[in-house]
């Protein structure tokens, strides 16, 4: 969207403190404006997500007692130390909702802010947008000061529907705004953070990947000292550690959020001097230039996995990262069914009679090729840009056929969904041999679970590939396919769906490896829907217009 500003001259001095921030409400409103659609999705999937975290709470440990045995199960495995922190609480559902979504779920949302403002600022800087809006009638730090603002409001709007909603779950006033302030505070926390990687760094990429990294350092460096004796005060460096300090239903140490607000208000501040200092498009960090001339490059197929394979990179490295924790915890799984019978119901709501740490690996197989799928949406996203930057025209104006193109992209998707899920199969082998499984066996079940998923994550690439060539506008419907075929399908138990719902998800239709013998038909049936959606993207490609 271009933004189009009055060239009214500014009232005042140019120079006065006022002068600086000429026109930041009218930015606001057209960054509200260009952000509402993925707020709102944003805001709907966080609560969804809280509300089956809390409806499964509900069902599993539905009195004091299964809740305390559950300090025992799930309080006392080390992998959840690290991943959640301690479980101090459990007096009430609310407070073990909490703890199971908490540091996680916030630090997703401080990555989904970061995203925010690296969009709202950096990104439209690279695009020549900012330098549009600056040569009207716009003070020079009114588009940071409109970024701040508009990641404050979805970092309240979210802390706010994961705080309220606590209140039918038992939590009193003092607890939700205890969490109120976990999620607002570092969400406003890695909105500073945000600000400043957006004005070192030269492009969108360079900067999402730098504060990205400092919200997900934070986070292990918290998991570390919760995991571990002596290593404590790691805790306290970091906004991750902060809000976890805040220990909702336990302290409420509200004070610890102000640590966050001030690397909010600190950020802002040094992001208006490095602003006021710099050129437009000018940045610390810088991606290397390229050569001037490559012989690598010499057909469409080079060109493409030049482009794609840094994403595929990143996905693989963090589906990596977390299949290691998973297969840390797989040992152990039947620890945190201590105190709770229902727990096993729920592992096996597919009816199949195996032991719960086989039936954990599986399901969470089941999450990674849902993931697969979200990466072929991830590359149909990178595939809209390059046609609306005109690139692809002009790739398409030498010898390369349509066809040929968007199956060059088909088939790196392709490779990219088995290469994530036999990456993940490895790292579940890995880290369950270091917790102390058995490596053979682990390894077995791991990729023939992952082989098993392949088809299905087939299926959701070659629909994200036709959508994007059926039309560009179309691509961002691809999460929401992703996310439904999540809860229809590896989710479906929580909500005890009707079958017929379960069964338009692909995930569904995939059997239970290794515990069930593998069934072709529906594999052979997802493969040929494959090569169905394939070709209609490939037809409706070579027929509509580029751009």
């Amino acid at each position: 969207m271009t933004a189009v500003v009055s060239a009214t001259p500014s009232a005042g001095p140019r120079s006065s403190p006022s002068a600086l921030f000429t026109r930041t409400g009218l930015l606001v409103r057209l960054a509200c404006r260009r952000e509402r659609l993925v707020a709102l999705i944003g805001v709907i999937v966080f609560v969804l997500i809280n509300c089956s975290t809390a409806a499964s709470i509900t069902s599993m440990y539905p009195t004091a007692e299964q809740r305390a045995g559950a300090r025992v199960g799930l309080g006392g495995n080390a992998a959840f130390l690290f991943l959640l922190g301690p479980l101090d609480d459990t007096d009430s559902a609310a407070a073990l909702t909490v703890w199971r979504a908490g540091l996680f779920m916030i630090a997703a949302l401080a990555v989904c802010v970061v995203l925010l403002v690296v969009r709202q600022t950096r990104k439209e800087e690279e695009l020549g947008r900012t330098e549009l809006v600056r040569s009207g009638a716009t003070g020079p730090l009114a588009p940071l000061a409109a970024a701040a603002i508009v990641a404050t409001v979805f970092s309240v709007l979210i802390a706010l529907g994961m705080s309220v909603m606590l209140f039918p779950l038992g939590a009193g006033i003092v607890d939700v705004v205890a969490v109120f302030a976990q999620y607002a505070s570092t969400g406003m926390a890695a909105a500073g953070v945000a600000l400043v990687a957006a004005q070192i760094a030269k492009t969108s990429h360079i900067a999402n990947l730098t504060a990205s990294s400092v919200v997900i350092l934070g986070y292990l460096l918290r998991g570390a000292a919760d995991a571990s004796g002596g290593w404590g005060w790691l805790r306290w460096i970091s906004p991750m550690g902060w809000a976890e300090s805040i220990q909702p239903f336990a302290d409420n140490a509200v004070w610890w959020a102000l640590p966050s607000f001030a690397v909010f208000v600190g950020g802002g501040i040094l992001a208006g001097v490095l602003a006021r200092a710099r050129d437009i498009d000018a940045g610390l960090i810088a991606p290397r230039p390229g050569p001037a001339a490559s012989s690598r490059l010499s057909s469409p197929e080079a060109v493409v996995v030049r482009l794609t394979l840094p994403l595929l990179g990143s996905w693989v490295g963090a589906l990596v990262v977390y299949g290691l924790v998973v297969g840390f915890m797989q040992p152990s799984v039947d620890e945190l069914a201590t105190g709770n019978s229902q727990f096993g119901a729920v592992v096996r709501q597919s009816g199949v009679d195996a032991d719960l740490s086989t039936l954990f690996g599986i399901t969470m197989m089941g999450f990674f090729a849902v993931a697969a799928g979200a990466w072929a949406v991830n590359v149909a996203t990178r595939m809209r840009g390059e046609e609306n930057r005109s690139r692809t025209e002009l790739v398409l104006a030498t010898p390369t056929a349509r066809g040929r193109y968007l199956l060059d992209h088909a088939a790196l998707i392709g490779v990219g969904v088995v290469v994530i899920l036999l990456l993940a199969a490895a790292a579940l082998t890995v880290g369950n041999g270091v917790a102390g499984g058995q490596w053979s066996s682990a390894g077995g079940d791991a990729f023939r679970s992952a082989s098993a998923q392949i088809p299905a994550a087939l299926v959701m690439s070659s629909i994200m590939v036709a959508l994007y060539a059926i039309r560009t506008a179309l691509v961002p419907i691809g999460w929401l396919l992703v996310i439904a075929a999540l809860f229809l399908g590896p989710l479906s138990g929580m909500f005890d769906l009707p079958q017929w719902a379960r069964d338009l998800s692909p995930y569904t239709h995939t059997p239970a490896v290794p515990v069930e013998p593998m069934a072709w038909t529906p594999a052979i049936v997802m493969l040929c829907l494959t090569a169905v959606f394939t070709a209609v993207g490939w037809a409706a490609f070579r027929g509509r217009d580029i751009g």
